[in-house]
């Protein structure tokens, strides 16, 4: 199976995401601890927004309890979301969602997808740089991938099955080169993977290498997107130098599933603020 008919169910999953439910009525809730789970190791895409997330919740008293977060990673995600799937019918779990949140179980047997939680909101969607070294030889995706052709090379990413790999393969399906695929276990591993030149490229979020890329240690090469991002107007996508794809995925909140349908609705009204709050700033 292709790529892209594996990640057909993706514009489904956003649907979900962010779609309302029935306005909440008045509950006794929250009354306890929130244990915010995050399936990836610190310094990550999914590490950076979750902890937004949270941020807000407490320093604008949208979540009038303790919160609790833990980086429960492995196994490209499957160990903190299966974590979560286990809390079923309990209120006082949220995760954060990834690429390795659809992509994971197509891939391995989790015992757990989408469909086991239950969906809260959409915070964004989810597109990718390739990034280089400041010092590589590449100024462009079309000299990346010309060399390729010719030269077996190294792209890395985090976790086995998520967004970073799935660009990574539809550029190397486009442009006609094959390449080695280096996971890594979280976004920091995957930054030191290219600062230390173990591979010759990364396939990761904007957030997880914007200081990299300010501070000129690393040079973007394309964007998925099929418009250029807002943040970095500069950076030509990967349609523009010729490759006839654009990649994103949803992030959202998620919880386990069996959850009173009017909590479900206080989280997404709740999430409605945070992203209120958000407007404007990068995630």
């Amino acid at each position: 199976m292709s790529l892209l008919k594996k990640f057909a169910v993706v514009p489904l999953v956003a649907a979900v995401l962010a779609s309302p439910v029935s306005f909440a009525k008045d509950l006794n809730y929250p009354t306890k601890r929130l244990n915010y789970t995050i399936a990836f190791g610190p310094g990550g895409g999914n590490d950076l927004m979750s902890r937004t997330v949270v941020d807000i919740l407490k320093k604008y008293k949208l979540y009038d309890r303790n919160i609790r977060v833990d980086n429960l990673a492995g196994g490209s995600g499957a160990v903190g979301f299966n974590y979560v799937a286990q809390q079923s019918g309990n209120p006082y779990h949220l995760t954060s969602t990834s690429g390795n949140f659809l992509g994971t179980p197509l891939v391995s047997n989790t015992g757990w997808t989408y469909e086991d939680f239950t969906p809260i909101g959409l915070l964004a969607q989810d597109a990718m740089f390739i990034v280089v070294r400041a010092d590589s030889q590449f100024k462009s995706a079309k000299e990346f991938a010309e060399y390729a052709k010719n030269n077996r090379i190294t792209i890395g990413g985090t976790g086995a099955a998520g967004p970073e790999r799935v660009v990574a393969s539809l550029f190397a399906e486009t442009a006609g080169f094959k390449y080695d695929y280096v996971p890594s276990q979280d976004g920091g591993g995957m930054v030191t993977s290219l600062t230390s030149k173990s591979v010759d490229a990364i396939v990761a979020n904007p957030s997880e290498v914007s200081g990299q890329i300010k501070a000129g240690n690393f040079r973007p090469l394309a964007y998925s997107e099929a418009q250029r991002s807002t943040i970095y107007k500069d950076v030509p996508t990967f349609k523009e130098q010729g490759y006839d794809f654009a990649f994103s995925l949803p992030r959202g909140v998620v919880m386990p599933d069996n959850v009173d349908a009017d909590v479900q609705q206080w989280w997404v009204e709740t999430l409605q603020k945070v992203v209120e709050t958000l407007s404007g700033k990068t995630i």
